[in-house]
């Protein structure tokens, strides 16, 4: 708690924030939990929450009353959909491993055309990002100097390329 304390330099918002933090540092963590199912990243999640707080502690009015208790839960929500949202970007699958030309050592003919004109159906952009990731081997740090984009702007547009190019598939009729 000192770390947070020592964010905040008004005494009285000190002690306020002291009040907020021991009323709910438990309800912060049940609820970062039933979000994350995961205690470690939970216990994070609050962390975060409890930096935002103290950033803001000037818009808590009474620790005990129910519109902080509503912002806190909000605070802690929004942190931990965030940590989830993350995790499951982190944790999606590579191209590689769902086209239908990577499911099997000799893929059919037929799937490797519709992979083809489902690739070609996508934005140049779409087209080259997924080339130089996953054909080229390079990274999101590398592509981002490559076409002068920030790394989190390229792993995004990755990800919104590889839904359009799952999208484009399924019109092909290819299950992926």
């Amino acid at each position: 708690m000192l770390i947070y304390l020592s964010m905040i330099e008004d005494a009285e918002d000190q002690n306020k924030f002291e009040q907020v933090y021991l009323r709910y540092k438990n309800l912060m963590f049940y609820v970062a939990h039933r979000i994350l199912n995961d205690a470690q990243e939970a216990e994070d999640a609050v962390h975060d929450a409890f930096v935002r707080i103290a950033e803001h502690i000037d818009q808590v009015g009474e620790p005990d009353c129910p519109k902080t208790r509503g912002f806190v839960v909000i605070i802690v929500e929004r942190v931990a959909l965030n940590r989830l949202e993350r995790r499951r970007r982190r944790e999606a699958l590579p191209l590689e491993e769902w086209t239908p030309t990577a499911q099997r050592e000799d893929p059919a003919p037929e799937e490797e055309e519709a992979f083809s004109r489902a690739m070609a159906r996508l934005s140049p952009r779409y087209r080259e990002l997924l080339l130089l990731k996953h054909w080229q081997g390079f990274s999101d740090r590398e592509i981002g100097k490559m076409l002068s984009m920030s790394q989190g702007n390229v792993a995004r547009t990755l990800q919104r390329a590889k839904e359009k190019l799952r999208e484009a598939l399924k019109e092909e009729g290819v299950e992926v």
